[in-house]
């Protein structure tokens, strides 16, 4: 087997011929396949961004606003690598997005349609190059058809409509050319397509972690060229991907660390298992008929309760799938069901949350690259057929082709879920009734629209179906006070904080509620509480002006100063800090924080009043008149004695 490496194979090298020529030739394939894969996902240029990842990765991410050293700095060193990933490549991206069209989320969501036809072009290119190497018949059919798979099939719906996934487009791109550059390698022993091959698999790296997987896939392809695995030339060329791989794989865990992510559902090991099961007979089946897909796909069960003893059954399937394996790799050797079988399970094992990392069971995303494997099983199946029925093919290409067009139509309806939070959050809610914190994110959309009452119907119906849901008692609660029903809103709060004893905003928010109902003494215990626990800035503001209202003005100005130490644009505690020294008779002080307020806030009135005030109280009534002139400018109707006084 050595030999044969070093020897030109012929089948080889007519392979990566026929696989030059064929591209030479299939203009028209190749403009067929993108332009059906185009208007398939045509109605995502129209998205938005949703309040699902979008926000942090893009809208609220201050180092993709501008090419600069400390925004470089910030992405390839971690800083800027939020949500638990590492993902440089992917960040630079989105800097490219907003240099041409800052926050138009058309751009955002065209480019990652560009990417995604990228890929199918690609997933032609290799299907073309495996089929050639195996000598199949027909093989620019079965390319073509591996590759519309791909390119419409309505699981990449996420990966492509979601601006956020940007990361499974652009790692999937550079892992493919990494893998179409190794097998050129093969094919034609040039040391420059092993280079390149593992300079593209290093941007795929920087793209998105998941791309370690390469490494095992490359075994693949080599158990798929005949290769002998373990001679001293296949192991040699294997230890740089290796290498890279466990590096790669070591950061991105410490990112996942870092960011809390590496474990937010806990099951035994069993419900491990049995859940893992679940999401792989899921993937396999949702790839041949993609029915009730969501872009949030919840634990059945809450944690810690017991898995449902049918789950377990799951596993039949997974063992069903070693059997076979060890079937076609010993019993009756077929180099082509193994090849796509281990690309599937190579790239799909680290994400079907056999050891959790994050709080979703399952994810359309995690098929994208993994599809590939099963697609080209599947037009290597077709191609089988069409060999052995050479009567009805045509009636099997019309099947095939109807089937093609039903993809790309749920396809192209799918893409409307993603068009703005509210579509996405409602088809959750839709699909998984009793997922409140689906109905949650609803009811905070239409607080945010002012659509209030709206709002308390959606946190009401996530309170029927969970009761214990603090953030829907406190989000109600919140609405409540705003309102004026304030026992409504105590009583919500109190909800929140049973449900969740460190609920730190809902005893703030239960504190500003008892102090307007006059409950000094509950409000202060409340603040206190928070106090006792943590450094909190809007605590301590309302801390402080709690003490105002009881004139205790001395104890009020530390928590002012904390307040502003924690938060030095926060315009309420120097007002409230102005008012508590000017109580206090600290004119000069009082000045002074009247001063920053208005330095923040030069439209509002009143800091311009009581600096006036406090001028004259000093002695120093010269200096109020042009204060009072401005406070009077703004309506402030208290200044017209103090300027008929000291003004004429």
């Amino acid at each position: 087997m050595k030999k044969q490496d070093n020897k030109k194979n012929p089948k080889q090298a007519s392979g990566t011929a026929r696989f030059e020529t064929g591209l030479r030739k299939n203009h028209l394939w190749l403009a067929g396949i993108l332009a059906i894969t185009l208007i398939a996902f045509l109605p995502a240029v129209r998205n938005l961004f949703i309040t699902f990842d979008d926000m942090e990765y893009v809208v609220e991410n201050p180092f993709i606003k501008g090419f600069s050293m400390s925004n470089l700095r910030a992405i390839f060193l971690g800083d800027a690598n939020n949500l638990g990933n590492y993902h440089p490549l992917t960040l630079l991206s989105y800097i490219v997005n907003y240099s041409f069209s800052e926050l138009h989320p058309a751009a955002y969501h065209l480019t990652n349609i560009l990417v995604h036809l990228a890929n199918t072009l690609l997933v032609f290119q290799l299907s073309l190059l495996l089929f050639a190497r195996l000598g199949t018949p027909r093989e620019k059919l079965l390319s073509a058809m591996t590759a519309l798979l791909f390119g419409i099939h309505p699981l990449h719906v996420e990966s492509v409509a979601w601006v956020s996934e940007r990361k499974d487009l652009m790692y999937t791109c550079f892992y493919l050319l990494s893998l179409i550059s190794y097998i050129r390698y093969l094919d034609r022993k040039a040391t420059k397509n092993y280079l390149l091959s593992l300079f593209f698999f290093i941007m795929s790296l920087f793209s998105k972690g998941m791309a370690v997987t390469l490494s095992l896939s490359l075994v693949a392809v080599d158990y798929l060229w005949k290769r002998d695995l373990l001679s001293k030339k296949v192991i040699l060329e294997k230890i740089p991907y290796f290498l890279l791989s466990f590096f790669f794989g070591i950061v991105a865990i410490i990112v996942q660390q870092a960011q809390g992510t590496t474990k937010m559902v806990k099951f035994d090991f069993a419900g491990n298992m049995a859940f893992a099961s679940y999401g792989y007979t899921q993937y396999l089946v949702k790839l041949v008929v993609p029915y009730k897909l969501c872009g949030y796909y919840p634990y059945p069960v809450p944690q810690g309760d017991s898995v449902p003893w049918f789950y377990f059954l799951y596993l039949v399937p997974v063992l069903i799938t070693a059997g076979l394996l060890v079937y076609f790799i010993l019993v009756r050797p077929n180099r082509t069901v193994v090849f796509g079988s281990m690309f599937f399970i190579v790239n799909v094992m680290f994400v079907i949350q056999l050891f959790p990392v994050g709080s979703a069971l399952m994810a359309d995303r995690y098929t994208y690259l993994s599809s590939f494997g099963l697609f080209f099983l599947m037009a290597a199946g077709m191609g089988l057929l069409l060999r052995k029925f050479k009567s009805p093919g045509t009636v099997l290409l019309i099947i095939f082709m109807l089937y093609l067009a039903t993809l790309a139509a749920v396809s192209y309806q799918r893409c409307s879920a993603w068009h703005d939070s509210f579509s996405f959050w409602t088809d959750v809610m839709v699909k998984y009734p009793a997922f409140y914190p689906a109905i949650n994110n609803l009811g905070v959309l239409n607080e945010k629209e002012g659509q209030t009452q709206k709002a308390v119907e959606f946190y009401t119906s996530s309170i029927k179906v969970h009761p214990d849901n603090p953030k829907a008692y406190y989000h109600r609660g919140s609405i409540y006070g705003k309102s004026g029903r304030l026992a409504e809103a105590i009583s919500d709060m109190d909800n929140a904080i049973r449900y969740d004893k460190a609920f730190t905003q809902a005893y703030i928010n239960r504190a500003i509620a008892k102090a307007m109902i006059k409950d000094h003494r509950g409000a202060l215990a409340d603040l206190d509480w928070v106090l006792a626990r943590e450094k909190n800035g809007e605590a301590y503001l309302n801390r402080g002006i709690l003490k105002n209202e009881l004139g205790d003005y001395a104890g009020a100005i530390p928590d002012f100063q904390e307040a502003i130490n924690l938060d030095p644009s926060c315009l309420k505690c120097y007002y409230a800090m102005g008012l508590a020294n000017f109580h206090s008779k600290r004119y000069n002080e009082a000045i002074a924080a009247f001063s920053s307020c208005i330095s923040r806030d030069p439209g509002s009135g009143m800091p311009y009043f009581y600096r006036a005030l406090s001028n004259i109280e000093a002695g120093r009534p010269e200096e109020a008149c042009m204060d009072l002139q401005k406070a009077k400018a703004r309506r402030v109707s208290k200044a017209d004695p103090y300027l008929s006084q000291y003004c004429r």
